[in-house]
């Protein structure tokens, strides 16, 4: 554009150095001023605009004065300067009315008071989940394990910040994601996911509209987001968990480490004895009274949940390790455990991908928007320390957690992490922070999967007022009535105190 705009302002100069009148000397380079925002307030240019006598010589002077005002203008406009104010960005356009055949109506078949519980038991784990191999192990809190564990496995030398692509039902993704919160060394992660049933809800959402060939899966880019009638947002899982690994302690009482989850004066205490007695750490510790002891057993890393209800503003869960090192030392490694729900802004854009996006997906802004910690008990916990099976499909005495912590003892290029004091340490707390992180997080998506029986869509016709009712969850299930007929299945709904969305 500049070089069109110089090139027009030479033709035009040398046009008017070919007159009769001639042109001022000061406007003869001004065909190479162009980029020069200021050069229209130089005494060159000033003492050119003093016009010539003659109609026809002031009205050619006029003429080509606007054309290098216009040309400065748009070069300056469009030049590489303005590049920082002019950044292109995508945006949509509003649709005024997505659906002209009639209205679409969404109904969760439950309270919003259900949808995210402040307190986590073990009532809310699907009745399928007693073991790792139930057909229902996508709506369990273990269903993560897999994943988790092999992105341990394939990146842990990489040092990549973790961004895992979790597949969901609804035909759509989500993205599992982790974060430093303060340095490295200090061992504290934030994760968060989008919850597995609002992902699946917005992708059978977009596959109705598709199967039914409603005017908005025929935009060219649509973007749709769901909302609560309410106005009260919808939420997803944001855990922050920290951990500091000790090479010696108190044999009474441990500190859980809380440099970055709560004020670090006021300490977080736990018995020694709530874990020191367990079967599986006494392999490693069969004396409790030695903390600095050689392992003395067969069992490489010890694990267990430990209740934090009777600490005073304490976490909502802790996690203890005690990890057998090549050089037969025991590094014991407290983590705690704050998990909250966070407002999540999100859509799908399904003529860019299948997806589930983000409007906001920075973790330290969305943590200052987040519920007060909930609270988690152990039993509800227990079901993501699953014991695995071998290769012919037996059980094991081999559980997930400690085996997959494990893996970057096994695994690592530098297996040293796990034997010496200094930069040992901090290794340990941040690889198990974040993996205990994207644990738990993707276990919090899938809370919600036990009451779920199905969202419901109503299409009112807009000539007719008539009712078409949808699972979303199986789009074959049309006309469906399992209320009174003498009653809309919107009033049923609302009767039910159902929580309602809206797809914009």
């Amino acid at each position: 554009m500049g070089a069109s705009l110089t090139d027009i302002a030479v033709h035009r100069i040398l046009y008017e150095l070919c007159a009769s009148d001639g042109l001022p000397l000061g406007l003869v380079t001004a065909a190479y001023q162009l980029p020069s925002f200021m050069y229209p307030f130089t005494q060159e240019f000033v003492q050119a605009c003093h016009l010539p006598l003659g109609i026809r010589a002031r009205l050619s002077r006029l003429s080509l004065l606007i054309l290098l005002v216009v040309s400065i203008l748009l070069t300056t406009v469009l030049g590489p300067s303005s590049a920082v104010a002019l950044i292109p960005r995508l945006e949509w356009w509003e649709h005024s009315n997505p659906y002209p055949e009639g209205s679409e109506r969404g109904f969760m078949r439950y309270k919003p008071s259900d949808l995210w519980p402040t307190s986590i038991t073990k009532e809310l784990i699907h009745p399928g989940c007693a073991d790792s191999k139930s057909p229902d192990a996508e709506y369990c809190p273990y269903s993560g394990y897999e994943m988790v564990s092999e992105w341990i496995g394939a990146h842990q030398n990489q040092g990549q910040g973790p961004n895992l692509t979790i597949p969901n039902h609804g035909s759509v993704t989500r993205h599992l994601g982790s974060i430093y919160k303060g340095p490295k060394t200090e061992g504290c992660t934030i994760s968060s996911t989008v919850g597995y049933k609002e992902a699946w809800d917005l992708g059978a959402f977009w596959q109705y509209n598709v199967q039914q060939n409603r005017p908005i899966a025929q935009v060219h880019s649509p973007r749709i987001a769901p909302a609560f009638l309410d106005t009260a947002p919808i939420m997803k899982p944001l855990v922050q968990v920290e951990c500091a690994a000790q090479y010696s302690w108190d044999p009474r009482s441990i500190d859980l480490p809380h440099l970055h989850l709560q004020d670090p004066d006021i300490p977080w205490k736990i018995d020694s004895s709530s874990f020191q007695s367990q079967a599986n750490f006494q392999d490693l510790f069969p004396d409790t009274t030695n903390t600095t002891q050689e392992h003395q057993g067969q069992v490489p890393t010890a694990f267990t949940w430990i209740n934090t209800s009777t600490i005073i503003n304490g976490p909502s869960l802790a996690a203890i390790f005690a990890i057998n090192t090549p050089n037969t030392s025991v590094v014991l490694l407290p983590c705690s455990i704050n998990a909250h729900w966070t407002p999540a802004s999100i859509y799908l854009d399904p003529n860019s991908d299948l997806v589930i996006h983000e409007a906001d997906a920075d973790l330290r802004s969305t943590l200052s928007q987040s519920s007060p910690p909930l609270t988690i008990s152990t039993d509800w916990a227990d079901n993501l320390n699953q014991n695995l099976t071998d290769d012919n499909g037996f059980a094991t005495t081999t559980t997930s957690i400690p085996q997959m912590i494990q893996r970057y003892n096994n695994n690592s290029s530098s297996p040293v992490i796990f034997s010496e004091p200094g930069f040992a340490q901090e290794s340990i707390s941040w690889r198990v922070s974040t993996a205990l992180g994207l644990y738990s997080t993707e276990a919090l998506a899938r809370v919600q999967s036990t009451f779920w029986n199905g969202t419901v869509l109503c299409h009112i016709d807009a000539k007719s007022g008539r009712e078409e009712v949808y699972e979303l969850g199986n789009l074959n299930a049309r006309g469906l009535q399992w209320w009174s007929e003498n009653t809309t299945f919107v009033d049923f709904a609302q009767q039910k105190g159902w929580a309602e969305m809206e797809f914009k």
